[in-house]
Parts: C-alpha cells; structure tokens; sequence
C-alpha cells in the first residue's frame, strides 16, 4: 500500500472527553492506523454533534470504523443525532464502503432503548468486521447475527490492546486498595462502600478519581463518613497518569466494583495491567478473560471479593510483559488494516 493509495479512514466518535481522564484508546488507535491510513479528523477536536459528525465523514471516508455510535440517542438533540446516524450508515452502505464496528458493550452504560437497540443490529449488519475486547460481548454478536440469518464469522474477539508503559516503578508497596477513574454510576463504587462486608473487613480502601454527578458524588462521601465505615479515603478529582503510575504498582490490589450488565470491556483495566497493577473485578467480560490469561483475580461474590482483597498475590512482571508484547496497539492496527489490504 503506497503513500498515495492510502484509504482514508474515520474513526467516530473523534472527539476526546473533555473533563476526567481523556480515553486514549482513539487517540494512539489513530495514530497506529496512520501507518496503514489517511486517517480524517485525527487532531480529536470535539465536535458539536458526534452523529453529524458521523453523516459528514460517511461521505468522505472510505472506511468508517465506529465505537459507541449506540450511544448517540442520549446526547443532546438525540433523536436528531440517532436519525443521522442512521443516515451514516445507509450512505456507507450505498457508497459502497467499509465499516468495521467494534463492539465494546453489550448495551450501553447508559442503558438502552429501541434507538440505541437499532443502531446496534443496524451496525451489526452492515458491517465488514465485529470486533470485540472480550469474549462474551463476541459471543453476544454472533448469536445476534446467527439469530438474522448473518454469518457471525465476521465477528473476532481481540484482547483491548495495552499502552506500553514502559518499565514499572520500583515503589514501596502498601496495604491500600485502590479505585481509579472517571467515577460512574455502572462502575459501582457507591455500592462497594456501602457494602457491609467491605465494611467489616477492615480494609484501607483509597478512592482517586473524578466524579461529575453531584448525587453520586454525595451519596459516596456520606456513605464512607458514617461510623462503620472506617479506612476509607475519597479524592473527587482526575489524577494524572503519572501520579497514576505510582498509585497503582503500590497498591495492594486495584479493585474495579463494576455493575455487571452494561460492561464488557475495560480500558481502565488494561491501563492497571499496563502500569503494574494488581486488578480484581467482576467474573464478567474482559475481567474473566484476563483471568484465563493469569492478569486479573475475578470474584462472583461480596465475600469471595472481600477474601481475594485481604490475601496477597501479584501478578509477575515477566507474565504482564509478555501479555502487553501479545496485545499491542500496533498489532490491533494491523489487524484492522488487514480486512482491507489486498497482500
């Protein structure tokens, strides 16, 4: 593929969050795809509507690869962005270009409804490739297109690539569990302070991360400031990634209480792995996936939750290196420029 045959790709949505801690995934994916790509809007400025955003560059783009375009009824002017949406990707299919839907949640966080439900089945269908970073929400994509008479072969599971962090720093390690990131209703974390088993089990539980819902964010603060709920620690605020890349390799475990249901894949997850971290969540999703692969413990219970945070185990440093040299973002790109190359 010359220079100057390159095909110009779209990568939606394009625009980074604005507040919290920026989601890197589509900023070092365009910058791996650019090897293979002409790679349109690649600065990430946000734009006013992520759905026309979407119908402009389904004119221009000779091949679309979208993330969360399901998730555009919940934006503002919704069902407007939802019906250009929908235009996108009727004008792709005329044009006859490719699409490539990497599918990362069963439904979205948010929840669903007949909008977001279309899009989904719409994407499936017209889709060139499904990609998914964990097994079950492949799964969930083949039954779909099995159950519409589709070929499920076009779906691949592929690991969430990981950010090459570089060596791990040698820091003193600590009896603290860490919770980090943007700080959402489905990642459970109100529901993990409140828990009286976390409660009883005496940990020291340090909690860094921003939280933009004034509810979320009060019903945490008073839930750890009642008496039984000794050892906890809140810090509303993004904490930089370099601070991050201390936090994590000296906390005894990093423990991600997500709500099952909406969550499949976890790009805060791979981050832990990529700085040394000693991740625990949820037997779901990329969680359990990782488990198989020896880099995250995975609990089914409260009490199985609360046993594998008081025990002490890591995951070694050999074992993560090799996991993070399998699944580079490199690697992904290729994957993705491979489904169009001729070679």
């Amino acid at each position: 593929m010359t220079e100057q045959a390159k095909p110009k790709i779209y990568v939606a949505p394009s625009a980074n969050r604005k507040n919290g801690l920026p989601n890197r995934y589509f900023r070092i994916l365009k910058e791996e795809l650019s090897r293979y790509f002409d790679v349109l809007e690649a600065d990430g400025r946000p734009c006013l509507m992520q759905g026309l955003a979407l119908l402009r560059n389904s004119i221009k783009a000779d091949i679309c690869l979208l993330s969360f375009v399901e998730t555009v009824p919940f934006h503002k002017l919704g069902f407007i962005q939802y019906l250009m949406a929908m235009l996108s990707l009727r004008v792709l299919r005329l044009r006859g270009r490719g699409i490539v839907f990497i599918f990362h949640n069963p439904r979205p966080h948010q929840g669903e409804n007949w909008m977001t439900r279309r899009l989904i089945l719409r994407q499936l269908v017209f889709s060139d490739a499904v990609i998914s970073h964990s097994k079950e929400c492949a799964a969930v994509a083949r039954e779909r297109l099995l159950s519409l008479g589709k070929d499920p072969s076009v779906v691949h599971y592929i690991c969430h690539p990981l950010y090459d962090s570089g060596e791990v720093k040698n820091v003193r390690k600590n009896d603290e569990v860490l919770i980090w990131g943007n700080i959402l209703p489905y990642k459970g974390v109100l529901e993990f302070v409140s828990s009286k088993a976390v409660r009883d089990a005496g940990l020291k539980v340090r909690i860094v991360g921003q939280c933009e819902d004034p509810v979320l964010d009060s019903g945490i603060r008073d839930t750890i400031a009642i008496p039984s709920a000794t050892g906890f620690s809140y810090e509303n605020r993004a904490p930089g990634f370099e601070e991050l890349s201390e936090l994590i390799p000296s906390s005894r475990w990093v423990v991600f209480p997500y709500i099952p249901g909406s969550v499949s894949g976890s790009g805060v997850l791979m981050d832990t792995v990529s700085m040394g971290g000693n991740p625990v969540g949820p037997a779901v999703g990329a969680f359990l996936d990782l488990n198989e692969e020896g880099m995250c413990a995975v609990y089914r219970s409260e009490e199985e939750m609360v046993r594998i945070l008081k025990s002490d185990r890591r995951v070694p440093d050999a074992e993560r290196v090799a996991f993070m040299r399998r699944n580079s973002w490199h690697s992904y790109a290729g994957f993705i420029s491979k489904i169009y190359r001729d070679d």
